[in-house]
């Protein structure tokens, strides 16, 4: 049963007949929805009374059933930072998803009560029974909305989960307030259900995401705001080498992040006139010789007292009641001369107003005209003072502003929004940063910051090309840092199904460390599942084992990542079904990054993964005829390959590899006892005591073929 409830002027109503003493009508229309129901709403104000409308809301009681419970919280933080899952009972203070306390009607009168809050959606899964109940909006077209889950007095059961929407206007006498649509489903599949529902939110919103992956470079992690034109036109040599030449499609891109403009400041957007004294064009002109297209960082909603135009901003500002403008604080400078380092003060634009939104305009509309393909909308506060609050709500200010910015840029353009609400981008943006800054590579050990980072973007997998496209931020592989580091880095971006974008100075990067990227590329567009984000919770666990389930040219294949960011090596069991294997099936598996054979198997076996480094595994099952496994040059095993086949009667395994020319590759796959390699295959090819094979192979076209030939063992014959 749900139970509606309204706010107004921080007083709550709840129940109909609560509602109706105030006028005020809420329309609750459901309709199937797999495993439950998809609700519309629509609030009305019948009476003759403007009121100032919080929030709208449903109560969704739970009824216990008297066994005992092991509740799991999937939170979602709704921003670029931690989204996870937590025990029920986890309600002490964590700067990664802190619990809510507000003050709560009780038997024992009102107490502050800890609780938890999602953004969006949640979904809540008992480890006891599988149970699993899903409850979220399908967008924030009107405002912020959330999903609370609030425990029982002991924490041991869940007492009901509330749904709202949040507004903050004036509700004038005769308005209609629609909500985002709500689902509330059950069921036992709690990974399933979440697909399911990103599904739903992609077809309510309507956005295409089909667009090929992006990749290239970020100056951010390698420059900071220390950039020139120099410095850009050396690094795309580098990157338009590594990422050209392949047949798949790809959005090859040079973000030029903070720094390119004036001074570093925020609000001014023209080229600093002494590191880019060329001007724009001419970088644009130098990419483009790479086949680079331009990105710009872009944070058109703040203003710092460097802005060389910065009295005339001033009127611009958003103010509060008391006629303050609205700041803040950011700490992203100190790399250019003059500059100091730490905190500097920031001021916001008021996007309520029409000179503002018109100053915005203009400023795409002259970077468009610069050649720019790619904007990162950074520390995105699209935000109004406090004369407009009420009357402009947060969905129609966004609404509002998008549709302002896609006049001038267009949808073949991407804008791809950073540091800010995440949700309220859907149906509006290209990508999103979906977590915090992973931050530079070598400083491990001590991965543990790193883990909240990581499982960020794994447990937002079913959202990517759903909601946007998944942007987990950029490769770190160099600076020193360990292998192990370096692999675990590049495995988490090349598995989010998102962008694959470098972000340090290349010009000193090794070729060993640019092989391990080359061996990402082309980036494959879907996005790893976690296998136990609800069964290896935070705090202490995060999810070890990412699944990818992909069709190649040698049938269907499941890679599985197993990650160990503990200080210490490990032990981990792994099951055929981890792999796409059928229980009782002979396989062999092989470890991917370090071309290692794992072993032969017909059932679970275990692995020793060492501190904070990453096993790739790839496994096939054994076969009557000479078969394939893997390819080295792609994280998948198998993308890349097409149209591999055997032929008994002459003994050669056919076969094409579909990527750039001059790839030096390494073929992995198994060979029963009756087949032997021919004399012409021994000289590249060779094959280990448990029947796997690997063959060295160089690309020669975009479409190389390959031929291996076995012969019949003399026992076999």
């Amino acid at each position: 049963m749900l139970d509606p409830f309204v706010e107004i002027a921080g007083d709550r109503l709840r129940g109909q007949e609560s509602l109706a003493r105030m006028a005020l009508a809420l329309t609750i229309d459901g309709e199937h929805y797999p495993g439950g129901t998809r609700y519309s709403l629509q609030l009305e104000n019948h009476g003759n009374q403007t009121l100032t409308l919080d929030r709208v809301g449903l109560c969704l009681p739970f009824i216990s059933s008297g066994e005992k419970r092991q509740w799991r919280v999937y939170l979602d933080q709704g921003a670029c930072g931690w989204c996870g899952v937590k025990p029920l009972e986890c309600l002490d203070p964590n700067p990664h998803m802190q619990p809510v306390r507000e003050q709560r009607l009780t038997d024992d009168g009102m107490q502050e009560l800890p609780f938890h809050r999602s953004d969006l959606q949640t979904v809540v899964w008992d480890a006891m029974s599988g149970e699993t109940v899903l409850a979220g909006f399908l967008r924030q077209r009107y405002g912020l909305n959330r999903v609370d889950v609030i425990p029982n007095a002991g924490a041991d059961d869940i007492d009901r989960l509330e749904a709202s929407q949040d507004f903050g206007i004036e509700f004038a006498p005769g308005a209609v307030q629609p909500l985002d649509i709500f689902i509330l489903a059950r069921g036992n599949d709690p990974y399933g259900m979440m697909e399911e529902f990103a599904t739903a939110v992609a077809e309510h919103h309507g956005h295409k995401l089909d667009a090929p992956p992006v990749v290239g470079m970020m100056t951010w992690y390698g420059y900071r705001t220390a950039i020139d034109q120099d410095i850009v036109a050396a690094n795309s040599r580098i990157v338009g080498d590594l990422f050209g030449g392949y047949p798949q499609p790809m959005q090859k891109v040079m973000l030029l992040d903070h720094g390119w403009e004036e001074d570093a400041n925020w609000g001014y957007w023209k080229p600093d006139s002494r590191r880019f004294s060329r001007g724009m064009e001419w970088v644009r002109d130098e990419l483009a010789k790479d086949d680079l297209k331009m990105g710009l960082w872009y944070t058109p909603f703040c203003i710092t007292q460097n802005a060389p135009d910065y009295q005339q901003l001033l009127p611009l500002q958003a103010f509060d009641l008391q006629g303050k403008p609205l700041g803040g604080e950011a700490c992203v400078w100190g790399d250019l001369p003059g500059h100091k380092r730490g905190l500097w003060p920031i001021t916001f634009f008021d996007a309520g107003k029409d000179i503002v939104q018109a100053k915005w305009q203009d400023e795409l509309a002259a970077m468009k005209k610069w050649g720019t393909h790619y904007w990162k909308l950074d520390f995105f506060a699209l935000l109004t003072g406090h004369a407009q609050r009420k009357k402009l709500g947060i969905g129609d200010l966004w609404a509002q502003t998008w549709e302002n910015w896609r006049k001038v840029v267009g949808y073949d353009a991407h804008l791809a929004p950073c540091s800010c609400y995440t949700n309220l981008q859907i149906g509006y943006c290209d990508s999103v940063r979906i977590g915090s800054d992973i931050g530079n590579a070598g400083h491990w050990p001590g991965a543990n910051e790193f883990r909240y980072g990581m499982a960020t973007i794994i447990d937002l997998w079913y959202k990517n090309r759903k909601f946007w496209v998944n942007d987990p931020d950029s490769i770190q592989i160099a600076k020193g840092c360990s292998l192990a580091e370096a692999r675990v880095r590049a495995t988490v971006v090349a598995l989010s199904g998102g962008h694959l974008m470098l972000s340090e100075d290349l010009r000193g990067v090794g070729g060993e460390r640019i092989e391990m990227i080359r061996r990402l590329i082309p980036p494959y567009p879907q996005a790893a599942r976690p296998l136990d984000m609800f069964e290896n919770p935070f705090p202490e666990g995060y999810p070890r084992f990412w699944s990818l389930s992909l069709d190649t040219g040698f049938g269907p294949m499941k890679m599985l990542a197993v990650f160990n960011l503990t200080g210490k090596t490990q032990t981990y069991e792994i099951t055929p079904e981890m792999l796409g294997i059928e229980r009782g099936a002979e396989f062999l598996a092989l470890e991917w990054w370090q071309y290692k054979w794992l072993g032969r198997f017909n059932g679970k076996f275990t692995i020793d993964v060492p501190a904070e480094d990453v096993f790739i595994i790839h496994a096939q099952p054994v076969k009557d005829v000479p078969s394939m496994i893997s390819c080295s040059h792609h994280i998948t095993g198998g993308y890349i390959v097409e149209d591999v086949s055997f032929d008994e009667e002459s003994g050669i395994l056919r076969g094409v590899l579909v990527t750039k020319a001059g790839i030096p590759a390494v073929l992995f796959g198994h060979a029963p006892a009756e087949w032997q390699l021919s004399r012409e295959a021994g000289y590249h090819t060779t094959i280990s005591s448990i029947g796997g094979w690997q063959s060295e192979i160089t690309t020669t076209s975009t479409h190389t073929k390959f031929e291996i030939e076995f012969e019949k063992t003399e026992k076999a014959l």
